[in-house]
């Protein structure tokens, strides 16, 4: 009997951690962007901060309480299309090439000159290796060591838009459309990977984790230790577009589409990857999404209207 007891432990703790590891997404009801959509969001200094639609910006020390900030002194209306932290500061860009600073999150200040102009966009901001590399339209790239002062760099090896840039392994990786990539150690000069798996498709997103990068093209997944040569993930659990990935808590985490229905996946290593429970967010959260960040033990993604969060 005593042996059974032990059994029926095991079981239960075994359903446990499955209930953990299968956990449902939680919707945030009350992110402060209305019926606006949230274009980006990153996590630093103890808090998140996400990004969107007609300059409307919101802060969280926890993922799921949200206060409204106001930066409409700094980018008006203007759509907010990128995030990142590093350096100890936020660094976000808009639609029209204005950047702003911010060390909390709330009190943000003007960058004077960030190189991109009014008819220029930025959609992309990674940090690494003491400085900050933002892109946007037209394979446009410029760096920062501060935030505030920005160099634009004269051949970034991308023609098209740059949709996302990562750091890891020693050096900078950005993506753009028609599967497009190149690569830099010091975020000035770049080198063109023709051979990164894409298939020219769109790439997405892109991420570092657990000592690799993890790129997302149209449906395709591929993997990189170098940032250099790259490894098409055979068994995707998406069929359709992957339009966000991040890294936190030792695992990958990315979103995508399985025959037009919304789906989340993780993965330890980037390559084996096991779908996440009711993968439409529950009820409502079926839109695209357009980036994940990792804080305050969990993962907190946006994309379209919504937001959600997934505790550890």
């Amino acid at each position: 009997m005593r042996n059974v007891f032990k059994l029926l432990g095991l079981f239960l703790l075994i359903l446990t951690v499955h209930a953990q590891v299968w956990a449902d997404w939680t919707a945030v009801s009350d992110h402060k962007f209305g019926t606006s959509s949230i274009y980006a969001i990153a996590y630093g200094n103890n808090r998140f901060v996400a990004v969107g639609e007609s300059g409307k910006m919101s802060v969280s020390t926890n993922g799921t309480a949200w206060t409204a900030v106001n930066v409409s002194r700094i980018f008006g209306t203007n759509d907010i299309l990128s995030i990142a932290y590093g350096n100890n500061m936020f660094v976000a860009g808009d639609i029209r090439g204005k950047m702003a600073t911010s060390k909390d999150g709330t009190t943000w200040t003007a960058v004077a000159d960030s190189k991109f102009g009014p008819d220029n966009y930025i959609q992309a901001i990674a940090f690494g290796n003491g400085r900050f590399v933002a892109g946007g339209g037209m394979g446009q790239i410029v760096t920062s060591t501060n935030g505030t002062t920005w160099t634009a760099v004269r051949d970034s090896k991308i023609t098209v838009e740059i949709r996302a840039i990562a750091y890891g392994s020693g050096r900078f990786v950005a993506v753009g459309e028609a599967g497009q990539m190149a690569t830099s150690t010091n975020g000035t000069t770049w080198t063109a990977v023709t051979d990164n798996k894409s298939g020219g498709m769109h790439f997405y997103g892109i991420t570092y984790g657990n000592n690799r990068f993890i790129a997302l093209a149209g449906s395709k997944i591929t993997t990189s230790t170098n940032g250099t040569a790259w490894t098409a993930v055979t068994s995707s659990p998406f069929l359709d577009n992957v339009s966000a990935v991040a890294w936190g808590n030792n695992k990958f985490i990315a979103y995508g589409f399985d025959n037009f229905d919304g789906k989340t996946a993780t993965s330890t290593n980037g390559t084996t990857w096991t779908a996440v429970r009711n993968s439409k967010f529950g009820s409502g959260l079926d839109s695209d999404i357009m980036s994940i960040a990792y804080g305050a033990n969990k993962f907190v993604a946006v994309g379209g209207k919504d937001m959600a969060y997934l505790s550890d």
